[in-house]
C-alpha cells in the first residue's frame, strides 16, 4: 500500500512538472508574440514617415530634365508606396501593425497573403490575446508554406468576420503534406526541437479559452484551416 501511495506521488510531481515546464513555454512564446509586436510598431512608425517622404519625393522628382530616369525612379518609388498602400487597414492596430510585418516578411519569400478582416470585432481583446492567436497562426503558416518549392502555391488567407453572434476568424494555407494529431489534439510538430516546438497551437487554445472560444483545425482539399469561433462582444 506504502509503495503504490510513493508510486502515485511520484506521478503526480511528474505530470506537475511538466504542466510548469508547459506553462512555462507558453509564456515565453506569449512575451516574444508581444515583443514582436512591439517592434513591428516601432518599425510601422517608420515606415509611415517614409511613406509620407516619399509622396513628397515624387512631387519634387518629376521636375529630373532626363524623361527616362525620371521615370524609372517614380515608377520605383510609386511601388514602394503602392506596397504600403496595400497593407491591410482592419480597423484594429494592434492586428494591422502584425499584419504589416507579415506581408512584408510573405512579400520577401514570394509568399500571396490576402486578408479580408474587420478588426474592430476584436477591440474587446486584450493586445496580448491578439498577439498570441494571430501571431502564432501566421507564423505557423509561413513556416509550412516557404517550404513550398512552386511559388504559386505559398499562399495564405486569413479572414476575420461576424457571424450571427459570433466572431469568426479563419487563417488558412495551401498544404500539400499529411497532417497527424497526438493525443492532445494538436498537430505533432515535424520540428527537430520537438521539446520547445509544438506550442504555438496551444497558446492559441488558451487565449481563445479566455473568451469562452473555441479553436478547430484541419485539411480540407489541401488547405490547412484553423478555425475560431469566440462569442461577439456587442
Amino acid at each position: 500500500m506504502y509503495e503504490l501511495s510513493a508510486k502515485n506521488d511520484r506521478l503526480s510531481r511528474i505530470s506537475e512538472y511538466v504542466a510548469e515546464k508547459e506553462l512555462s513555454v507558453m509564456n515565453v512564446m506569449l512575451k516574444s508574440q508581444y515583443d514582436q509586436y512591439r517592434n513591428y510598431q516601432d518599425s510601422l512608425d517608420l515606415i509611415q514617415m517614409k511613406y509620407h517622404d516619399l509622396k513628397h519625393q515624387i512631387t519634387g522628382l518629376r521636375a529630373e530634365s532626363d524623361e527616362e530616369k525620371r521615370k524609372k525612379w517614380i515608377d520605383s518609388m510609386e511601388k514602394e508606396i503602392a506596397a504600403f498602400e496595400n497593407i491591410s487597414r482592419t480597423g484594429n492596430q494592434v492586428l494591422d501593425t502584425i499584419l504589416a510585418a507579415k506581408i512584408f516578411h510573405c512579400r520577401k519569400n514570394h509568399i500571396q497573403i490576402t486578408c479580408v478582416a474587420d478588426g474592430k470585432l476584436l477591440d474587446h481583446m486584450h493586445v496580448t490575446d491578439i498577439c498570441s492567436i494571430f501571431g502564432n497562426a501566421l507564423d505557423n503558416a509561413i513556416e509550412h508554406v516557404i517550404l513550398i518549392p512552386d511559388p504559386e502555391k505559398r499562399l495564405i488567407h486569413l479572414t476575420v468576420s461576424a457571424q450571427k453572434g459570433f466572431v469568426f476568424i479563419k487563417i488558412e494555407n495551401y498544404c500539400e503534406a499529411e497532417i497527424s494529431k497526438n493525443e492532445e489534439d494538436l498537430i505533432t510538430t515535424t520540428k527537430k526541437d520537438s521539446k520547445n516546438h509544438g506550442f504555438g497551437l496551444k497558446s492559441i487554445r488558451k487565449a481563445v479559452e479566455k473568451y469562452d472560444g473555441s479553436v478547430v483545425f484541419g485539411v480540407q482539399q489541401n488547405w490547412f484551416e484553423l478555425k475560431i469561433l469566440l462569442p461577439r462582444v456587442l
